[in-house]
């Protein structure tokens, strides 16, 4: 662990690293309302949504409707263009950190930048921007950003930039961001998709179980990244792996011999992803257990909430989770323990398969126990993975908080 200190205590001062933490600070209020808004709209204000189901807030609500719209402008200008706001505050920073002089010129071209790699020609002649970029695409924004400053520093290295003389980097930025544009627009060709598509058909045909451990971890890495994942999404139970459980246990009455038995829904949405991807929730009870910096308890306070209905975009941010090495280990290795356990009980027929729909916006806790149909042992089980994941992540949330506090000392 004193190993892991030191390097990261290394990586943690570095300027690249300031770079990204100063941005992801930018990015966090914007981020942690657009999950508030997120969170009242899904789960509270539409209809089928799991408070709203409960409590029937739109049916005594006055205005609901018209409140759930302007929530989801909200989710719109936020969450899905988070990515929009990421190239313009990492061009700003990295200006800002490696060059002489900052201009709020830099995070334009940074954004501009962004906007030609993310653009999708139409036939119409429409200004179509692709949405997965805008939302999920923090990565590749951070990327382009970070790419852009350091042109526009090489530049200002050489003679002091005005508005007039950034013609020369700004038409090297125009080249680079048309290059992006061609790449994003190849893997979204259909043939890649096929491709992919037929690859994770044979990895299901192959082995289930492996293939939903590989895909959920593999869901956690990205989220880790800033990309979206394959099992990103909420649970639908409308895939056909879904609905054949779903028929089988209306059929049969139980859900213990279900066809399907290892699935994202009945393992990784239903276990391992408590608060979020990673079991983010588990974390935010770390800290507020045992970390002593105000600043993650605030982070935390303020997340907890989202958290409680699987939203754990302000706490990406705000710690910040993602490119944070730290707490890399625990944020795969925590939904990957809650996915053999799960299996486990699965294989032995301790619980029954969740293969009944659950409203959008459950509590990650609640989902197991509601798609099992009130199963109390799946409840219970949900509650110890919670505290071994908080078990988990201790000696790392301990671990940030002194290379946090030796960093403040300096």
């Amino acid at each position: 662990m004193d190993q892991l200190m030191a390097r990261s205590m290394k990586a943690y001062q570095s300027k690249f690293a300031r770079v990204i933490q100063d941005t992801l600070a930018l990015l966090f209020p914007i981020m942690l309302l657009g999950s508030f808004a997120e969170v009242l709209k899904y789960s509270f204000l539409t209809p089928s949504g799991f408070v709203a189901t409960v409590f029937g807030v739109t049916k005594w609500l006055p205005a609901a409707r018209q409140i759930s719209q302007l929530l989801g402008l909200i989710v719109h200008c936020t969450v899905d263009m988070i990515a929009l706001y990421g190239a313009y505050g990492i061009t700003y920073c990295t200006v800002k950190a490696y060059g002489r002089q900052t201009s709020a010129m830099s995070g334009a071209i940074g954004l501009l930048a962004f906007l030609m790699a993310a653009y999708q020609p139409h036939s119409h002649g429409r200004l179509l921007f692709n949405s997965t970029l805008m939302g999920q695409g923090l990565l590749i924004a951070l990327i382009i950003g970070y790419i852009v400053g350091r042109i526009i520093v090489a530049f200002e290295k050489r003679r002091a930039l005005r508005s007039y003389q950034i013609i020369w980097p700004l038409l090297l930025v125009v080249v680079f961001s048309i290059v992006v544009n061609v790449v994003v627009s190849l893997t979204r060709s259909p043939e890649v998709q096929s491709f992919i598509s037929s690859t994770a058909l044979h990895a299901v045909q192959a082995s289930a179980l492996s293939y939903v451990i590989g895909m959920g971890l593999l869901t956690d890495l990205l989220s880790w990244m800033a990309v979206g994942g394959p099992f990103s999404a909420s649970p639908t139970f409308t895939d056909p792996a879904a609905l054949t459980n779903l028929n089988h246990a209306l059929k049969t009455g139980s859900a213990f011999n279900a066809p399907f038995k290892y699935t994202d829904v009945t393992l990784f949405h239903s276990f391992a992803n408590f608060g979020g991807n990673g079991a983010v929730l588990a974390m935010i009870i770390a800290i507020l257990v045992f970390s002593k910096r105000q600043r993650f308890l605030t982070v935390s306070k303020w997340s907890i909430f989202p958290a409680l209905f699987n939203n754990n975009y302000a706490m990406m941010l705000g710690i910040p989770i993602v490119y944070n090495p730290i707490f890399l280990i625990p944020f795969l290795l925590a939904p990957l323990v809650n996915m053999l356990v799960a299996a486990s009980f699965l294989a032995l027929k301790w619980i029954p398969a969740a293969v009944y729909p659950v409203p959008s916006g459950t509590p990650g806790p609640l989902i197991g126990f509601l798609g099992t149909n009130g199963n109390w042992l799946a409840l219970i089980l949900g509650a110890v993975l919670i505290f071994v994941d908080v078990l988990i992540y201790m000696p790392f949330v301990k671990l940030y908080d002194r290379l946090d506090r030796n960093r403040g000392e300096q």
